[in-house]
């Protein structure tokens, strides 16, 4: 491994990631000119990365062909402004090794994974999948601790920072933001963790999280970084400000249900002009009125939208 180079790339790797919706047309596809639309928003309301191709940008409902030209047109369109993650989840491990390999040829920046999530894995199954990820790249690695509902254990994460060189950090998902604290002395140090948890991300930031990921950044970029920087930096009153007036109101609405937040978010960036439409794959949920009236006026009110 070229320690310099991964030494680069996980230096620039802090702060508020957003994890990015798929914008698509009606028909399914991918939409390309709004997915430009979307990264430039982002960029300019100052995010410090995008995750692509997480559960907010629907991965599990999209073809292995679909995922390499998102994850191609998100980096080639980003243009190194900030840095690029590339989840690439999967029941296979040498199909995730596979999406990884292409990740890194396209010039992503990280690579992003769960544990195999078909059937149940043992300690040493997860560890022996991940493994395989991370030995596929020379990209730096992000676990995901409770994505689709498979935990990692600390003596799980301690054995991979042990044997997986790439592994720079682990993002919670899980309803216990104090694990946070708890990864710095399970792991020698060796890996960050990261908070990725929409409704818990504020807490999980006071717990000593040193960076997150967030689905309402795709609407509230510029109010998710303060948030985080104002943290990092010990202003927690203007943190609390901005989560409590903001961000804390929308995800009450929008991210109350695991199965239609991202439909939510594309609803509201298409209220929004950022994106043209707000289709989803056909395995989601479509939004009801009553979700959908409340989504409006909860944009209204945190001056989203025009009242």
């Amino acid at each position: 491994m070229n320690i310099e180079k991964f030494q680069a790339k996980k230096d620039r790797l802090f702060g508020n990631h957003v994890l990015l919706i798929t914008p698509m047309r009606p028909d399914g596809s991918i939409d390309e000119e709004s997915t430009r639309s979307l990264v430039d928003f982002v960029v300019r309301k100052g995010v410090h990365g995008i995750l692509t191709l997480g559960s907010t940008g629907e991965v599990f409902a999209l073809t292995d062909e679909e995922r390499q030209r998102f994850a191609e047109l998100v980096i080639e369109h980003t243009a190194g402004r900030v840095p690029v993650g590339v989840g690439v989840a999967h029941s296979s491990a040498d199909a995730s090794a596979a999406l990884a390999k292409h990740a890194e040829a396209a010039g992503g920046d990280y690579i992003f994974t769960t544990g195999p999530y078909y059937h149940p894995h043992a300690a040493e199954g997860i560890f022996r999948h991940v493994k395989h990820v991370g030995d596929a790249t020379e990209l730096p690695l992000m676990v995901y601790d409770g994505g689709a509902g498979i935990e990692f254990s600390l003596p799980l994460l301690r054995r991979m920072a042990d044997n997986i060189p790439t592994l720079f950090s682990s993002k919670l998902f899980l309803p216990y933001p104090a694990k946070i604290a708890q990864y710095g002395d399970a792991t020698g140090g060796r890996v960050q963790a990261w908070a990725g948890h929409d409704q818990l991300n504020f807490l999980m930031l006071q717990y000593g999280a040193e960076g997150m990921t967030s689905a309402a950044s795709c609407v509230l970029p510029a109010e998710q970084s303060l948030i985080f920087e104002s943290i990092r930096d010990g202003k927690l009153e203007e943190a609390r400000q901005a989560f409590h007036e903001k961000v804390g109101p929308l995800n009450s609405i929008a991210f109350a249900n695991v199965l239609q937040y991202p439909q939510a978010y594309k609803r509201a960036l298409k209220w929004m002009g950022v994106i043209e439409h707000d289709a989803c794959k056909v395995v989601m949920e479509p939004l009801d009125d009553v979700r959908t009236r409340e989504l409006r006026a909860v944009l209204e009110r945190i001056g989203v939208l025009p009242a």
